[in-house]
């Protein structure tokens, strides 16, 4: 006898000894009356073996209205059980959330309310299922949700409403909706800025208001979002848990039409941020290595930064470790910014202070951008100004290697660099050259008489290894050093002068180095 003809008892039977689901799905495609005989049995049976970890939020993801009401009809609890939750918004944690959450149409929302579920539920704090059409999108469901008593400011774990959902995502048609319900388009949750701690489900780092994150976003949804939070009463002068401002994120992360929309609303230029910082350092400051901001927005930007100075940001507001905006031009790769503050008053000498003394014009000599160095020695930076050490700039040329070397010890030398200027241990410049490039006495005998040194210039063959490289540029350093007068005898605080070191290195004299002379 056939599955399809046997009698429904022997059928109820058969399936009630099969255990595995799948097995029952089988004998149920037997035939039309099995299937429709064995299905509540399937449900009856999902929901006995699994209880709250049922297929119930399964039909309700995927709009299964007929199963919804079969597991309800049967005793599932439309307030239990939860499943995993995967959003697009970076403010929602992925964590399980339940039945309601899941919901895409009104009908099932409705189905559910009625059952007894919370439309107010935010399971861990994850947010309620007013959060969860915002992430989707849905702006007839979120209407729906309103309707039906959601409310529209309750924060997550993140302090992120539903309205940080829709600015985030740069849901403009969503954003409106909610405004229009009444969001506060200032809310920004409670936190506290002395601490990193956060609970197990607050993953996200930043707090703050939409239009924080609005801002983070590429133009083409960030500004049409900015320019609506800003004519809803966003406040511009309310901080993040970094106690940054929008025009903060602005002048690090949006164009120059968004940073001017802001700062035509009258947003405040001079606002320090949790490390001191003011919205001109984020415009002058280079991205990380390996940083990349939305819409390709690159940093720094001479316009921005121009901006900024023009609606009376102060070029020499310190932050908190004492940096003023002129030190980050140090690691541009051209001097315009650096023009551009010194142009509006920024100092040209300012030291950092405290256990360091370095200036703008120290890390200029270290970033090796030579256009940078000679505007800033144009403009009246102390060549000879010390760091904690007693290093002058040509101490540190000494220490760095690159092709711009040679010329960047010369360009110190014709600003009236001391050559013989000892450090706090007694080194002069030649000492550190011969010291850290391991020069011997016969390189500097030779540099001495004159001996010209190889360059990429000569007919002869130069030497194409990576030591020999680095040791050219070492030799026309000294070669600089000695031209202008410096003395080789001079002694360290431990006795030693600079021919004592040279004598220790002779195992390394490159004679193929210099022009004319045998490396036999």
């Amino acid at each position: 006898m056939l599955f399809p003809t046997l009698p429904l008892e022997i059928i109820l039977l058969v399936a009630d000894n099969l255990d595995k689901e799948k097995d029952i799905s089988l004998l149920m495609r037997t035939s039309k009356r099995n299937y429709q005989l064995l299905l509540p049995f399937l449900y009856a049976h999902n929901l006995k073996k699994y209880g709250s970890r049922s297929a119930l939020i399964w039909c309700v993801d995927h709009d299964n209205e007929t199963g919804v009401k079969l597991f309800l009809e049967l005793g599932a609890d439309a307030t239990k059980g939860s499943n995993p939750y995967y959003p697009d918004s970076k403010l929602l944690p992925d964590v399980p959330v339940g039945p309601l959450h899941f919901a895409k149409s009104d009908d099932m929302v409705r189905l559910l309310l009625d059952a007894g579920a919370d439309v107010n539920d935010s399971p861990h704090q994850w947010g309620t299922p007013l959060h969860g059409a915002a992430d989707r999108g849905d702006v007839s469901l979120a209407k729906f949700l309103l309707e039906n008593g959601a409310h529209v400011d309750v924060p997550n774990a993140n302090a992120a409403t539903p309205l940080h959902i829709a600015a985030e995502l740069g849901d403009l048609d969503m954003a409106t909706l909610l405004l229009d319900t009444g969001a506060d388009v200032n809310a920004c949750g409670i936190f506290d800025i002395n601490t990193n701690d956060m609970d197990e489900h607050q993953y996200h780092d930043r707090r703050g208001t939409a239009l924080h994150f609005a801002l983070l976003n590429k133009e083409d949804t960030g500004l049409p979002m900015t320019k609506l939070l800003l004519d809803r009463g966003a406040h511009l002068e309310k901080t993040d848990n970094q106690l940054a401002t929008p025009l903060h994120i602005a002048a690090r992360n949006c164009s120059q039409s968004t940073v001017k929309l802001i700062l035509d609303h009258g947003a405040a230029v001079n606002i320090q941020d949790r490390w001191g910082k003011t919205p001109l350092f984020r415009a002058v400051e280079p991205l990380e290595p390996g940083e990349s901001l939305p819409g390709g927005i690159k940093r720094p930007d001479q316009d921005i930064t121009k901006l900024l100075l023009d609606h009376g940001a102060l070029a020499n507001i310190r932050d908190d470790a004492g940096v003023t905006a002129l030190f980050e031009t140090a690691y541009h790769k051209d001097a315009g910014i650096a023009r551009l503050l010194l142009d509006y008053g920024a100092q040209v000498n300012p030291l950092l202070g405290g256990d360091d003394s370095r200036s703008p014009l120290h890390e200029a000599i270290e970033c090796g951008v030579e256009a940078t160095v000679e505007l800033l020695l144009s403009r009246g930076a102390l060549v000879d100004e010390i760091t904690r050490h007693g290093e002058t700039c040509l101490h540190l040329v000494t220490d760095r290697s690159g092709p711009a070397l040679t010329s960047l010890t010369s360009l110190l030398l014709r600003h009236g660099a001391q050559v013989d200027r000892k450090t706090t241990s007694g080194f002069t410049a030649l000492h550190r050259i011969v010291i850290r490039g391991r020069l011997t006495k016969q390189d500097l005998l030779l540099l001495k008489q004159g001996t010209l040194v190889k360059t990429v210039d000569d007919s002869e063959a130069l030497p194409v290894d990576f030591g020999a490289q680095v040791r050219l540029m070492k030799l026309a350093i000294a070669k600089a050093l000695l031209d202008y007068g410096s003395d080789f005898n001079i002694k360290d605080n431990s006795g030693k002068s600079v021919m004592d070191y040279a004598m220790e290195n002779e195992k390394s004299f490159r004679p193929d180095l210099f022009v004319g002379q045998s490396s036999g």
